[in-house]
């Protein structure tokens, strides 16, 4: 126990002295001093130091407010940086006082106003020297012996602060690159991905969220990860998944049926997936499907149509419009091919059935045909 304590103390001592050589940081106002803390984002936190009605040293931070009631002996980082700021205070001091003095004496009309202001200066020393004689008394004089090793090792090991930084940022690129290695081909499985236009089912390749979440675990333990964000568009759901590792934050986003509560998990595993893939795991079997995203969201001009694995339309929205089956059977009649025999063939369904999307792959489809000429066989007309 005393072994953390002694730990605990020195690294509060290290970054009191850090505190107090920063000029500013440690400011005395009228009955207290305030300490100045920069932090990571480049702002400041503010703490009161002072002593209260019975003499005892205050801080406002609130681990001294927590801890004090158990240690009574314990001072916070502020606490000490008000001593070392003193203490340097104290070393300057007689170099400062007989500097003001030469400069007075100079000027002997300002005689009573030199005078008023070496009594503040004597008082404020005065005070200055009171201020960590109280602080060692309530230590003790048995404590300050070793308080004194600490505060000696201390100045020697300045420097680790900034060391520790450069190693966390040489540690991240140790795990990127850990994180960034292929994936054990047995931990790899397909699924259907989409259809081609002659209705073949191709697969892509993927894995699994808990290989995800246990390939972070080997390569970088200290990960976490929240979830962002939960929304519902139409009956599809967003999950918006925010995954850290060493303070870099990065976030994917999942979808799946509103409708069920395994479609919710789904959208969830996938965008834990998604900002995985942002950190390198799995990247080369993601970029795969990137390139079918691409290709089945741009126009086609090779005139290999790919069809959505899913052609019906899940909802009104998302049914073909008026203006699309216009267009299917308008070219459909042109080149002599039943569209709903077509659409039955190459998707397993009607065409007032399709979605928005399925019904652009069909119309692209059928303007391949035309393209390429291919003699429309004229339906035979009954005579009336």
């Amino acid at each position: 126990m005393n072994e953390v304590r002694h730990k605990s103390f020195e690294q509060r001592d290290k970054r009191a002295q850090a505190i107090a050589a920063i000029l500013g940081l440690v400011r005395r106002e009228r009955d207290h001093f305030q300490v100045a803390v920069p932090t990571l984002r480049g702002e400041q936190l503010s703490y009161e130091v002072r002593r209260d009605e019975n003499g005892e040293i205050q801080c406002s931070c609130t681990d001294f407010q927590t801890i004090i009631e158990s240690e009574s002996d314990f001072r916070c980082e502020h606490i000490l940086a008000v001593k070392h700021a003193l203490a340097a205070g104290n070393r300057n001091g007689a170099n400062d006082k007989s500097i003001t003095e030469s400069r007075q004496s100079e000027r002997g009309e300002q005689k009573i106003e030199a005078d008023s202001t070496k009594a503040l200066t004597g008082r404020q020393v005065e005070r200055e020297q009171i201020e960590p004689a109280r602080l060692r008394d309530t230590k003790g004089e048995k404590e300050m012996k070793p308080i004194q090793v600490r505060e000696e090792a201390a100045i020697q090991s300045e420097n680790t602060e900034s060391i520790e930084i450069q190693d966390n940022v040489l540690n991240f690129s140790t795990t990127l690159k850990e994180l960034r290695k292929n994936v054990d081909p047995h931990l790899v499985k397909q699924r259907e991905g989409w259809r081609d236009r002659n209705g073949n089912v191709q697969m892509v390749d993927y894995v699994e969220w808990h290989t995800v979440a246990d390939i972070l675990d080997d390569s970088a333990p200290n990960w976490a990860h929240t979830v962002k964000d939960i929304r519902q568009v139409g009956d599809i759901m967003t999950v918006t998944v925010a995954i850290t590792i060493d303070g870099v934050t990065r976030e994917g986003i999942g979808t799946g049926l509103a409708q069920s509560e395994m479609g919710i998990k789904k959208a969830e595993h996938d965008a834990l997936k998604r900002a995985a893939v942002k950190f390198g795991i799995a990247r080369d079997l993601y970029r795969k499907e990137s390139d079918t995203i691409e290709r089945e969201g741009s126009v086609s001009t090779n005139g290999d149509d790919d069809f959505p694995a899913n052609p019906v339309a899940a909802n009104l929205v998302d049914l073909v419009t008026a203006k699309q089956l216009g267009m299917i059977r308008s070219i459909g009649r042109e080149i002599g091919v039943d569209a709903d025999e077509e659409c039955q063939k190459l998707m397993s369904c009607k065409t007032d059935a399709l979605s928005k999307k399925a019904a652009s792959a069909l119309i692209q489809h059928l303007q391949e045909i035309q393209r390429k000429g291919i003699p429309a066989q004229t339906p035979l007309r009954k005579v009336s």
